[in-house]
């Protein structure tokens, strides 16, 4: 009877063992989170580099494949192949359609400028819109005098950007020439070095985890190199096809700066939602400078342009990635804005499709054991 009752003990003891145990999991968990997330955005600037050589080894790894299916020789070969190829069209890119994109910036930087004075002064005109801004002015401040009033030019006016000064922003930042030629040297090495020998790294990343868990963790990896695949490919796709319609509608009318307007167009496009809008100001504002149907008519290719990106060319082109909802595409522009920048703005789309996918593959699915979500 004696051993009988003693039983329990052990038992107890265990219970509180795992409980124990349990509990230094999660908080080391946690702990661990909160030093990744620390890390992430202390050294920011690596990690978007790290983050940029791998989609760059994404696009890579996606070229040399395809070469596979056309000539069967080594992967180290494609590779070289699909590098110097990519070289080459870049090369080719800048010195037909860049060193002419380069030579309309002046007057279209001049241009820009002298509309957005010409809205300035516009804006100036409505005294209407004067007495609401004053009266916005002095709530915010506390009151004015009459004099102080006198003095402070007012208008909605006095909140658009000074453009001389926006635009000497955007000449200054030639002066960071030296930064990005050593970032994109980076990105380039990383991207190449991946796609070399993807199957190792893969490989290493998944033994970083238990060994039942390597199968599962695997194939979220290979989901996730494919959706960053099919999201790229359909990116250049989509950003071709919009510079280039971009370009054909404007230089029709005789547009000033068509190619510059058309290369900032289809690069914009790469950051969606916000990279339309922001490529549709320029085009806009130099089409103001011209006539007022030139406005309507650039007003039209914008709306068309949308149209063919939202209804068409994004949902035929990216069926096979990840489907992201509008509102979180804004909440990733505004998170990775606010932590990295506008680089993290552009890199926010694949980005939050990486997250998508290891939430639903390792906590819906795994951890919530909702197969069907």
């Amino acid at each position: 009877m004696d051993d009988v009752t003693r039983q329990p003990a052990p038992a107890s003891r265990m219970t509180r063992a795992s409980l124990g145990w349990r509990t230094a999991t999660v908080a080391g968990v946690v702990l661990a989170i909160g030093l990744c997330l620390f890390l992430i955005i202390y050294a920011s600037s690596g990690f978007l580099l790290l983050f940029a050589g791998t989609l760059f080894a994404v696009f890579l790894d996606a070229f040399t494949t395809g070469l596979g299916r056309l000539l069967p020789i080594p992967r180290g070969f494609r590779l070289a192949i699909a590098c110097a190829l990519t070289g080459a069209a870049v090369i080719g890119f800048v010195t037909s359609v860049g060193v002419t994109a380069v030579s309309q910036t002046p007057d279209l930087v001049r241009t820009l400028e002298r509309e957005i004075r010409g809205i300035q002064q516009m804006l100036q005109e409505y005294n209407i819109v004067d007495v609401v801004s004053a009266e916005i002015t002095d709530q915010a401040e506390g009151g004015e005098t009459d004099e102080e009033s006198a003095a402070r030019p007012s208008g909605i006016a006095d909140w658009l950007p000074d453009p001389s000064g926006l635009f000497g922003q955007v000449r200054a930042a030639f002066a960071t020439t030296f930064g990005v030629i050593g970032n994109i040297g980076v990105i380039l090495v990383v991207g190449v070095f991946l796609a070399a020998q993807p199957q190792l790294y893969r490989d290493g990343a998944v033994k970083l985890v238990s060994i039942e868990s390597r199968a599962r963790f695997g194939e979220v990896l290979d989901e996730i190199g494919a959706t960053l695949r099919f999201w790229l490919i359909g990116q250049f796709v989509t950003m071709s096809i919009i510079g280039l319609v971009v370009y054909a509608a404007l230089a029709a009318v005789g547009m000033p700066g068509a190619i510059l307007l058309a290369l900032t167009a289809g690069v914009l496009n790469f950051i969606p939602v916000l990279g339309p809008i922001l490529a549709g100001i320029p085009i806009i504002l130099v089409a103001m400078s011209q006539d007022w149907w030139v406005v309507g008519y650039a007003l039209g290719v914008y709306c068309v342009v949308q149209f063919l990106e939202g209804n068409i060319l994004t949902p035929l082109i990216q069926r096979q990635a990840v489907s992201l909802p509008p509102a979180l595409i804004m909440a990733s522009l505004v998170i990775m804005g606010l932590l990295f920048g506008l680089v993290g703005i552009m890199l926010a789309t694949p980005f939050a499709a990486v997250l998508m996918v290891l939430v639903k593959r390792l906590y819906i699915e795994d951890v919530l054991g909702d197969r069907a979500g």
